[in-house]
Protein backbone atom coordinates (compact mmCIF):
# COMPACT_ATOMS: atom_id res chain seq x y z
CA UNK A 1 0.00 0.00 0.00
CA UNK A 2 1.58 3.45 -1.03
CA UNK A 3 2.35 5.91 1.66
CA UNK A 4 1.19 9.27 2.20
CA UNK A 5 4.50 10.87 -0.03
CA UNK A 6 4.02 8.57 -2.77
CA UNK A 7 0.58 9.60 -3.39
CA UNK A 8 1.68 13.12 -3.29
CA UNK A 9 4.25 12.90 -5.84
CA UNK A 10 1.83 10.85 -8.15
CA UNK A 11 -1.22 13.22 -7.77
CA UNK A 12 -1.20 14.98 -11.93
CA UNK A 13 -3.52 17.89 -11.25
CA UNK A 14 -6.14 18.91 -13.56
CA UNK A 15 -5.89 20.25 -16.52
CA UNK A 16 -10.45 21.49 -16.30
CA UNK A 17 -11.51 21.71 -13.31
CA UNK A 18 -15.34 22.72 -13.59
CA UNK A 19 -17.20 24.11 -9.94
CA UNK A 20 -20.98 23.92 -10.03
CA UNK A 21 -23.94 24.34 -7.67
CA UNK A 22 -26.69 22.55 -8.58
CA UNK A 23 -30.52 23.65 -7.79
CA UNK A 24 -33.26 21.32 -7.70
CA UNK A 25 -35.88 22.07 -10.30
CA UNK A 26 -39.44 23.54 -8.91
CA UNK A 27 -42.60 24.69 -10.24
CA UNK A 28 -42.78 27.71 -8.79
CA UNK A 29 -39.50 29.84 -6.96
CA UNK A 30 -41.76 30.90 -3.91
CA UNK A 31 -38.19 32.46 -2.49
CA UNK A 32 -33.96 32.04 -3.83
CA UNK A 33 -34.29 28.91 -1.58
CA UNK A 34 -37.63 26.97 -0.75
CA UNK A 35 -38.06 23.18 -0.03
CA UNK A 36 -39.08 22.41 -3.49
CA UNK A 37 -35.48 23.36 -4.64
CA UNK A 38 -33.14 21.19 -2.76
CA UNK A 39 -29.55 22.13 -3.12
CA UNK A 40 -26.28 20.57 -3.45
CA UNK A 41 -22.66 21.95 -3.79
CA UNK A 42 -20.12 19.89 -5.56
CA UNK A 43 -17.41 19.95 -8.23
CA UNK A 44 -16.67 17.90 -11.59
CA UNK A 45 -12.77 17.74 -12.45
CA UNK A 46 -12.37 16.97 -16.06
CA UNK A 47 -9.05 15.71 -16.93
CA UNK A 48 -7.59 15.98 -19.84
CA UNK A 49 -3.92 14.61 -19.49
CA UNK A 50 -1.95 12.13 -21.66
CA UNK A 51 -3.99 10.39 -25.01
CA UNK A 52 -6.98 10.11 -23.14
CA UNK A 53 -9.30 13.06 -23.34
CA UNK A 54 -12.58 14.16 -21.63
CA UNK A 55 -12.91 17.58 -23.80
CA UNK A 56 -15.75 17.48 -26.06
CA UNK A 57 -19.58 18.06 -25.31
CA UNK A 58 -20.94 14.62 -25.67
CA UNK A 59 -18.68 13.12 -22.95
CA UNK A 60 -19.20 16.44 -20.61
CA UNK A 61 -23.14 16.36 -21.17
CA UNK A 62 -22.86 12.13 -20.00
CA UNK A 63 -20.28 13.37 -17.09
CA UNK A 64 -23.35 15.80 -15.86
CA UNK A 65 -26.22 13.42 -16.12
CA UNK A 66 -24.55 10.59 -14.44
CA UNK A 67 -22.99 12.74 -11.90
CA UNK A 68 -26.90 14.72 -11.23
CA UNK A 69 -28.77 12.02 -11.78
CA UNK A 70 -26.81 10.49 -9.17
CA UNK A 71 -27.50 12.92 -6.91
CA UNK A 72 -30.94 13.28 -7.00
CA UNK A 73 -31.78 9.27 -7.06
CA UNK A 74 -29.29 9.26 -3.89
CA UNK A 75 -30.48 12.44 -1.64
CA UNK A 76 -33.66 12.55 -0.04
CA UNK A 77 -33.54 16.20 -0.21
CA UNK A 78 -34.80 16.52 -3.66
CA UNK A 79 -38.00 15.39 -4.88
CA UNK A 80 -37.06 14.43 -8.49
CA UNK A 81 -36.78 10.88 -9.16
CA UNK A 82 -35.02 11.55 -12.63
CA UNK A 83 -33.12 13.68 -14.15
CA UNK A 84 -33.72 15.76 -17.36
CA UNK A 85 -31.40 18.02 -19.07
CA UNK A 86 -34.47 19.98 -20.61
CA UNK A 87 -36.00 20.97 -17.40
CA UNK A 88 -32.47 22.82 -16.48
CA UNK A 89 -30.64 26.08 -17.38
CA UNK A 90 -26.87 26.44 -17.14
CA UNK A 91 -24.98 29.76 -15.82
CA UNK A 92 -21.29 30.88 -16.15
CA UNK A 93 -20.49 32.80 -13.20
CA UNK A 94 -17.26 34.98 -13.83
CA UNK A 95 -15.13 37.07 -11.19
CA UNK A 96 -17.21 39.52 -10.29
CA UNK A 97 -20.14 37.24 -9.82
CA UNK A 98 -21.51 38.17 -13.88
CA UNK A 99 -23.77 35.34 -14.86
CA UNK A 100 -24.30 34.05 -18.55
CA UNK A 101 -27.11 31.91 -19.15
CA UNK A 102 -27.63 28.82 -21.22
CA UNK A 103 -31.20 27.20 -21.65
CA UNK A 104 -29.57 24.47 -23.67
CA UNK A 105 -26.36 22.41 -23.15
CA UNK A 106 -25.11 23.01 -27.27
CA UNK A 107 -22.25 23.70 -28.48
CA UNK A 108 -22.03 27.59 -27.75
CA UNK A 109 -21.75 26.41 -24.73
CA UNK A 110 -19.61 24.24 -24.34
CA UNK A 111 -17.26 26.93 -26.05
CA UNK A 112 -17.91 29.50 -23.59
CA UNK A 113 -17.46 27.26 -20.73
CA UNK A 114 -13.98 26.12 -22.29
CA UNK A 115 -13.35 29.45 -22.18
CA UNK A 116 -14.35 30.75 -19.10
CA UNK A 117 -13.43 30.36 -15.63
CA UNK A 118 -15.44 27.52 -15.65
CA UNK A 119 -18.12 28.11 -12.56
CA UNK A 120 -21.10 26.36 -13.34
CA UNK A 121 -24.64 26.60 -11.90
CA UNK A 122 -27.00 24.05 -13.31
CA UNK A 123 -30.77 25.16 -12.20
CA UNK A 124 -34.30 24.76 -12.70
CA UNK A 125 -35.57 27.22 -16.00
CA UNK A 126 -38.57 28.91 -14.15
CA UNK A 127 -35.06 29.88 -11.63
CA UNK A 128 -34.40 33.79 -11.06
CA UNK A 129 -30.59 33.59 -10.59
CA UNK A 130 -30.66 37.46 -9.93
CA UNK A 131 -32.31 37.13 -6.63
CA UNK A 132 -30.04 33.91 -5.48
CA UNK A 133 -27.25 36.24 -6.05
CA UNK A 134 -28.03 37.49 -2.86
CA UNK A 135 -28.76 34.68 -1.06
CA UNK A 136 -26.04 33.16 1.52
CA UNK A 137 -25.54 29.64 -0.31
CA UNK A 138 -24.40 30.94 -3.55
CA UNK A 139 -22.16 33.56 -1.58
CA UNK A 140 -20.73 30.35 0.20
CA UNK A 141 -20.43 28.58 -3.25
CA UNK A 142 -19.08 31.65 -4.83
CA UNK A 143 -16.30 32.18 -1.83
CA UNK A 144 -15.57 28.68 -0.98
CA UNK A 145 -15.69 26.98 -4.20
CA UNK A 146 -15.24 28.59 -6.99
CA UNK A 147 -12.09 28.95 -9.91
CA UNK A 148 -11.58 32.37 -8.89
CA UNK A 149 -7.70 33.50 -9.16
Amino acid sequence: MPNEEEIQENIIDPDITVEYIFIEKAEEQIKPINDEQGYQMGFFNLFVSGSFKNDNLTEFKQLVLFELDFSVKEYDHFKSEKLDLNDYKFALVDNDKHITEFYIMDEAFFTALLASLRNLMIIGKNFDIEKFKRHEIFNEWFDKYTNRV
